[in-house]
């Protein structure tokens, strides 16, 4: 018997699926209002806690991947040696002949897979994307998708318990601080973003090497079929991008592909990793190069990723409340003049004092949320801060600002945090967010 803990959307669509066969499970969550919704559409489904279960009937677990494997909510299932999954195991059972390209990195997975899915699809082949972006991994089953293509995102939560996974490509984009709160060190947290990689001489990872951690693994890697890709250097034997131009030393004696129109969605050297990812796949996969071009330059991002909410002569704001790491805050900021930063949350790290290093960047820092009082500490006497109550509060003094400014201002929201002190999650943030901009620009129209 399996045991389902925890009924967000990858464990709901584990027992959609097990309520549509013969195999028996049980199921928890500690939201008691979800059980009981979850109840009134599957009426025979049987609750438990990990401490009223019978765990002789269990053989395995899958807990969501917002639970800990080392939390004590399930101390009893790892006393009993009961072995715990995430779905990507159930998922990687459920797979016949698929080809699987998995994409993992601290930052830019989900811009990756979207824009890996838009390029399968665009050549005419049938592909089914989820797993951390969009769709649960299991529902592909649900949904009845036959696509011989499979683009997955895999967050390290994933990854961390999943010994049957094996994609035809993995993609390792960048290692860089995150998930401190669940990881003790970063050396679990690399561990878990490791788990991606094939050892299997017919499959084939893509490994960036802008970044020490992934440089490392590279060159430790002994897998024959190792791509490395870059966007500060050339690699020989790989793939790098300098200038629009890609220059392809892996497929190629020296093949150079210039990129002459590049979306506004994919603009800024991070976004680079996410093109080379792409164009890499492309070339494993035999698919038209010119559709990878016209992909490139059409291609329409992410909601909550760097999403241009309003651009004109005198504002333009972007929400990317994807930002949940420092990294990432720091990227998205990097391209831009004259900002009033929007930061803050639940903090994941401990030095912010990074930052710094982009005053020039950055008119004013308003700082909200769980972590405001210790991230204004660090900041304040270099760049000039405010701790605001909420979102909503920081927005009407940034707008009051911005009105009186004779030069063109830039309004970024990158909290460089978790959303989950004052939001459900980070989808949840980021319409926040648009929500109180549009509400702040209505009231000068």
């Amino acid at each position: 018997m399996k045991y389902i803990y925890g009924l967000n959307k990858s464990g709901l669509s584990l027992i959609n699926h097990l309520s549509k066969t013969s195999e028996s499970f049980i199921a928890w969550d500690d939201n008691e209002k979800k059980r009981q919704k979850i109840s009134l559409t599957f009426k025979d489904i049987v609750f438990k806690h990990p401490e009223d279960l019978s765990l002789l009937k269990v053989k395995e677990a899958f807990i969501t991947p917002g639970i800990s494997l080392n939390d004590k909510k399930i101390s009893r299932l790892r006393d009993k040696k009961i072995n715990l999954y995430r779905d990507l195991e159930f998922y990687s059972k459920l797979l016949s002949n698929q080809k699987v390209i998995a994409i993992t990195g601290t930052n830019g997975k989900s811009t990756t897979t979207k824009l890996i899915g838009d390029v399968i699809k665009s050549n005419k082949l049938n592909c089914f994307v989820g797993g951390n972006i969009g769709r649960p991994l299991v529902d592909f089953k649900n949904i009845n998708d036959d696509s011989n293509y499979h683009v997955i995102e895999l967050s390290s939560f994933q990854l961390e318990s999943a010994p049957s996974f094996c994609s035809h490509i993995s993609i390792l984009l960048n290692i860089s601080y995150d998930h401190l709160d669940r990881y003790s060190t970063i050396e679990n947290y690399i561990r878990a973003k490791k788990n991606i990689l094939n050892n299997n001489k017919e499959n084939y990872n893509i490994i960036s090497t802008d970044d020490d951690y992934c440089r490392d693994i590279f060159c430790s890697s002994k897998n024959l079929n190792n791509i490395p890709i870059s966007t500060s250097k050339p690699i020989k034997k790989g793939v790098f991008f300098i200038d629009n131009k890609i220059y392809d030393q892996y497929f190629f004696d020296k093949k150079i592909t210039i990129i002459n129109k590049i979306s506004q969605s994919l603009t800024g050297k991070f976004n680079s990793q996410n093109i080379l990812a792409a164009y890499t796949v492309s070339q494993i996969l035999g698919l038209d190069v010119k559709i990878f071009l016209e992909i490139i330059g059409s291609f329409i991002g992410l909601p909550h990723r760097l999403e241009r909410i309003i651009n004109n002569n005198n504002l333009e704001v972007i929400n990317n409340s994807k930002a949940t790491n420092l990294d990432s805050t720091i990227k998205s900021i990097s391209k831009y003049k004259n900002i009033y930063l929007i930061l803050g949350g639940r903090a994941k790290e401990k030095n912010f004092s990074s930052l710094i290093n982009f005053k020039k960047n950055i008119t004013k820092c308003y700082i909200i949320g769980e972590s405001s009082d210790f991230i204004y500490k660090q900041l304040n006497s270099s760049i000039d801060s405010k701790r605001s109550f909420n979102l909503a509060d920081a927005l009407k003094e940034i707008f009051i600002e911005v009105r009186s400014s004779k030069i063109k201002s830039t309004i970024i929201f990158s909290p460089g945090c978790s959303s989950f002190d004052q939001f459900n999650n980070f989808e949840d943030r980021g319409n926040k967010f648009k929500e109180f901009v549009m509400k702040e620009m209505n009231k000068y129209t």
